[in-house]
């Protein structure tokens, strides 16, 4: 056996087992072939019916994004089923057996079948895979599984001060402004609604009128004559965006008009007037903590989202008039 011991031997052992483990690596492994999701025309339609109207705030998403919409759900739906939430959903089973019973009595009048028993023939009739409330129910529970993160750590004042500052418009406090106004109605004064106006002006001028004695000498206003705190939008609601921005524009001091409104003609006294500014964190706390959450639940479902998209082959047949 001494020539067990020879180098030319161990060359030769190690060159055989060097090609040997070169022709292993060379075989390709099995492809397993990712699931198809397909979505048909019928669900692209249901799609675009679920779309609401476009707004200012949510515009109404393009061809594409009712593409992805419809993918997503489709995604989510399955692996909504595949994790069994459809089995431990109350909702869901309510509206099988609801569904299970409405078959059953219509065929053969009066179920005695317990809820139980209802809700395996529907499982077993496959009619939880085309409900569209039971598709829903199951979208929403997927949703809000991938949005959650475990152990997720309450948003520290240096994350909260950062949101602001990113969305210091939707929580800015608006400019307001306090002030009397003494109202003509053009309804009842017609063509010398005008004229009236700047004769009374001139009147509360020279002869330093009080506020309340001022507006006895103009016609009742509903809605109040001294108003307090108003915002813009305040003011938009009741006068008219007009009035609003020209009102806005005063500064305290004396009677100023004629201001037009919807109604007629005002003559305005600015009291006071508030800056628009920025709250304080401990002010909006609360809301900018449920803010930062949500902006980040959003996140995490866009990751699980693309995670899982990477799962599944996609096929969107497109309805005949769309093909080109």
């Amino acid at each position: 056996m001494r020539w067990l011991k020879s180098p030319p031997v161990h060359f030769v052992t190690i060159g055989l087992a060097l090609f040997a483990l070169e022709r292993h690596s060379a075989t390709p492994l099995p492809v397993t072939p990712r699931p198809m999701v397909v979505i048909t025309a019928e669900r692209l339609a249901q799609a675009r019916a679920q779309v609401g109207p476009s707004t200012a705030s949510e515009p109404a998403p393009d061809e594409q994004g009712v593409v992805e919409r419809a993918v997503d759900e489709e995604i989510l739906y399955r692996e909504a089923l595949a994790r069994g939430l459809d089995r431990r959903d109350p909702s869901v089973r309510f509206r099988l057996v609801e569904k299970m019973r409405f078959l059953v009595e219509g065929e053969n009048g009066t179920s005695t079948a317990t809820d139980d028993e209802l809700y395996r023939k529907a499982i077993a009739l496959g009619l939880d895979r085309d409900d569209v409330i039971v598709r829903g129910i199951l979208v929403r529970q997927m949703r809000l599984l991938l949005k959650r993160a475990p152990n997720e750590p309450v948003p520290g004042d240096a994350e909260l001060l950062a949101y602001l500052d990113r969305h210091r418009d939707e929580y800015v406090e608006p400019g307001r402004v306090t002030f009397w106004h003494v109202f003509l109605a053009a309804d009842r004064r017609g063509l010398a609604t005008d004229a009236d106006a700047r004769a009374l002006l001139t009147r509360l001028a020279t002869e330093a009128t009080p506020p309340a004695e001022a507006l006895r000498r103009g016609d009742p206003f509903p809605p109040g004559s001294h108003l307090r705190a108003q915002s813009a939008q305040d003011l938009t609601r009741v006068f008219g965006a007009d009035f609003a921005r020209a009102v806005a524009a005063l500064e305290p001091g004396g009677w100023v008009g004629p201001v037009r409104s919807a109604y007629g003609v005002h003559l305005v006294k600015v009291e006071a007037k508030e800056p628009a500014q920025t709250p304080s964190l401990d002010a909006v706390r609360s809301r900018l903590v449920a803010q930062v959450l949500e902006e980040r639940h959003e996140a995490h479902l866009a990751m699980a989202l693309r995670a899982l998209r990477a799962k599944y082959a996609v096929r969107v047949d497109a309805p005949e008039g769309r093909r080109g």
